[in-house]
């Protein structure tokens, strides 16, 4: 093994020149010299204060303070749930399945406004199913306030709210020609109203920790006659215009990581979640996901269909 001194100066021993074997500030020429052809590491690298001694002067290493990650707090944690000191698992997996749910919904609206824009049609829109994303709209400015403690929870809802009337916008321009545009407007801002009004009722009917069980109840009963709507008119239309797979698969992954927030906060704190868990629960989502799980079927027969016709 060799020492320090035979790495800082081979040739100082034979000249008889004392040599401090830890000096106060070694250049970088010295640190990695070569003996016999090969580099050596630095055996006493360890030894000095970086912070102090640093080889390199005007070079200075900042300490880690995490200070960035403390002002970044998780997503929608239910006091309840907070009070019982989780795990960061816990809260991670949670925090993973919101984005997830965001992310996946905000492509399914992109999705929708781009089929529509280029197909001029969207499912229902014969008999103006688009007025029925007022309460949707509600729902996701309603919540944006009463659920949200941050800026990026209040921002995610808003690009939400901001894709719902876009797609609103793009189907009533495309899809209806402009003497039925106002009239279908006017049942959307209507319905929106009286959506508002219900879930602030809901809200003082049934009081929760941010709202979250008027939240999970409405939730899912808007999402449920999504898919049967869809499929329907797939299979009565026989036509895939205003329909898309990528549509669909956002559609059905969304309806997944929404389910999944709640129930994995049922699963590890079942005291506080335990209407997720309920029979009427667990029904609604299992006939909820009949027609999503039906619905690729149906729309590859219907689209072979359309290419026998040569439509």
């Amino acid at each position: 093994m060799f020492m320090i001194d035979d790495i800082i100066d081979p040739c100082s021993r034979r000249l008889g020149v004392e040599t401090d074997t830890q000096p106060a500030a070694m250049p970088i020429r010295q640190l990695r010299r070569p003996i016999n052809g090969i580099f050596l590491p630095i055996p006493w690298f360890s030894r000095y204060n970086l912070k102090e001694r640093h080889p390199f002067p005007s070079t200075t290493i900042n300490m880690a303070n995490f200070e960035l990650a403390r002002k970044t707090p998780h997503l929608i944690v239910q006091p309840a749930d907070a009070a019982l000191s989780p795990p960061e698992s816990y809260l991670f997996v949670q925090d993973g399945l919101i984005i997830a749910c965001g992310v996946i919904y905000a492509l399914c609206y992109t999705f929708c406004i781009i089929r529509t824009y280029s197909d001029r049609m969207y499912p229902g829109a014969r008999w103006g199913s688009i007025q029925f994303m007022g309460p949707i709209m509600a729902y996701e400015l309603y919540y944006a306030v009463v659920t949200t403690t941050t800026t990026f929870e209040r921002l995610a809802f808003s690009a939400w709210f901001m894709l719902d009337i876009s797609f609103v916008s793009t189907a009533l321009r495309s899809a209806h020609p402009p003497r039925e545009r106002w009239p279908l407007l006017r049942n959307i801002l209507g319905l929106a109203v009286a959506s508002l009004v219900g879930l602030k009722y809901l809200g003082m009917a049934f009081p929760d920790e941010r709202e979250q069980m008027t939240a999970y109840w409405t939730g899912i009963l808007l999402q449920f006659p999504i898919g049967y709507v869809c499929l329907g008119l797939l299979w009565s239309d026989a036509d895939t215009r205003g329909h898309s797979l990528e549509i669909w698969l956002t559609r059905y992954l969304g309806c997944f990581t929404a389910y999944g927030v709640f129930f994995w906060r049922y699963w590890n704190i079942p005291q506080n979640w335990s209407y997720v868990g309920s029979p009427w629960s667990v029904w609604i989502i299992i006939l909820t996901l009949v027609p999503e799980t039906l619905y690729p079927f149906v729309y590859y027969k219907v689209h072979n269909q359309m290419k026998l016709k040569g439509e």
